[in-house]
């Protein structure tokens, strides 16, 4: 997922599984170390809460990288190739993770776990249903970007269309950072109430969403000639 050709190569690797470990276990680590070392959350909540929480930074931290890869973050810079796998993989698997977000969020949405989404004779209210169209929104826009990195996809849709495609993860990162805004911003503002001072997954996702946001901004654009020429270096 990322504004230069997609690769033929395959994106299982030892790297690239090395890299999901990693941006995989560091959020639910954190996630569990949060909320049940700390905040003393029962553990029977792991399958589905808790992990739905490190899913669901993981998505942000993984389609976020595919964008800072290359851009930001060095790596791989001497090698290409690996470079180019390592961005679609991240976008890829961000995207699979986004899903598994979303249906795991459907099976326990109700006013026990999210009781600021609800009102009075449990309906929902307005944090509750413009936090989920902006996650529903966001995964839409994520999964117009997954399409399109299909091979036959760049073929198909000639470059100009591919890249505009590829760039809907932006707004997807956007509507992401709104989701995220809008369900944990009261949350955000009250520091001492963090359990152990930690600061919670929302707030983390909000800013791994909006620093590729920050960076697209305050980097200058490139002729799409110049971004060819440059990926094929």
């Amino acid at each position: 997922m990322t504004d230069i050709d997609p690769p033929n190569s395959r994106l299982i690797h030892t790297f690239t599984v090395r890299w999901l470990v990693f941006l995989l276990g560091v959020p639910l680590t954190y996630a569990v170390i949060r909320y049940h070392v700390i905040q003393g959350v029962e553990w029977s909540h792991f399958p589905l809460y808790i992990a739905n929480k490190g899913c669901s930074l993981a998505a942000v931290f993984l389609i976020a990288g595919s964008y800072l890869i290359g851009k930001v973050l060095k790596i791989y810079e001497r090698e290409p190739d690996k470079r180019r796998i390592l961005i679609k993989f991240c976008g890829l698997m961000g995207f699979s993770l986004a899903g598994i977000h979303a249906f795991m969020s459907l099976l326990i949405v109700s006013p026990y776990y999210y009781p600021r989404f609800f009102q009075d004779g449990h309906k929902m209210n307005l944090t509750g249903e413009l936090s989920l169209l902006l996650g529903v929104l966001s995964l839409w826009c994520i999964s117009i970007t997954a399409i399109t990195s299909l091979p036959v996809m760049y073929n198909a849709m000639g470059a100009d269309r591919w890249h505009r495609g590829q760039r809907m993860g932006y707004s997807a990162l956007t509507l992401a950072a709104g989701h995220v805004l809008v369900m944990g911003f009261s949350g955000w503002l009250s520091p001492a109430g963090w359990p152990g001072i930690l600061p919670p997954v929302s707030l983390l996702a909000f800013i791994a969403a909006v620093i590729p946001l920050l960076v697209k901004l305050l980097r200058p654009t490139l002729p799409a000639s110049a971004r060819k020429l440059r990926s094929r270096k």
